[in-house]
């Protein structure tokens, strides 16, 4: 085991080293149901074009008893069910700089997670997420009622790929839209892929997208999220139970923006 010595466990976490924690199976699942009908494919902005984004993956789901409300929640409150997204493959979660402390868009995490039993893990010790403003790095010409974009940059600061969630409300659940962006024009990987490269010069990380994590993640939401928010919902402290609101609107400018400003929390004396 390695870093037996020096590991220390935190709230949540298993007592195994991340990278260690690696021969547990998955839960079988259903893929969840796709929209009926199926949504509009999303386009890049030409200003995401030019910026040398390129569109690998996109992925549709109808979400039966999860309401927007619900999802925009979980967004700033993943410490509470992130092993419960995708049981048996997520491995770590932190907040780097939370919701409370510093405001929703300025928020990082920091995760590491499988794709299946025995394969290593994916972001080594972790891998640092960063929610991105979507004045700047929102990419598509058009989006659902609710949106979360979050990214990774590598150690020069450029930005190498982000995820972007879309969702809103219809009839008997929640329609959702996950898809993944790329910069073809980032000259070097993130820093937790170059560490893994210095183990292993062979490794070629398979992005979570080409597998079915995502589909995993999206199955697992009707199970846990509607109890988990119903236990949540009144309680009374915001800085541990952190409100968000990630609904937008279309400005004059063209670009997307939140209808909330989902800052810091402020506890009044």
């Amino acid at each position: 085991m390695s870093d037996a010595v020096t590991y220390t466990p935190n709230a949540g976490q298993t007592y195994q080293p991340v990278r260690d924690n690696i021969h547990i199976d998955l839960l079988p699942f259903e893929p969840p149901a796709k929209p009926d009908p199926l949504l509009p494919a999303l386009r890049l902005t030409p200003e995401a074009i030019a910026k040398g984004y390129e569109l690998p993956s996109q992925k549709q789901h109808f979400l039966p008893g999860v309401t927007a409300e619900m999802l925009d929640w979980f967004w700033a409150n993943m410490d509470k069910g992130y092993y419960l997204w995708a049981p048996g493959s997520h491995k770590k979660f932190t907040w780097i700089k939370s919701p409370a402390e510093v405001g929703f868009e300025n928020s990082v995490h920091m995760i590491a997670e499988t794709v299946g039993r025995g394969i290593p893990v994916f972001g080594g010790e972790g891998v640092q997420i960063h929610r991105l403003a979507l004045d700047d790095f929102f990419p598509f010409t058009t989006c659902l009622k609710h949106v979360l974009c979050e990214g990774v940059f590598n150690d020069i600061g450029e930005f190498v790929d982000s995820t972007v969630h879309m969702w809103e409300d219809c009839e008997g659940g929640l329609l959702h839209i996950t898809a993944t962006v790329a910069n073809s024009r980032c000259s070097m990987p993130p820093g937790f892929v170059l560490d893994m490269l210095k183990e292993n010069p062979d490794y070629r990380p398979t992005p979570n997208w080409a597998t079915d994590h995502e589909d995993y993640e999206a199955s697992q939401w009707p199970v846990f999220l509607p109890k988990l928010y119903e236990l949540w919902k009144n309680h009374p402290d915001p800085s541990q139970n952190v409100p968000c609101n990630l609904e937008v609107y279309q400005g004059e400018d063209g670009r997307y923006h939140y209808i909330a400003q989902n800052g810091p929390i402020e506890i009044q004396p």
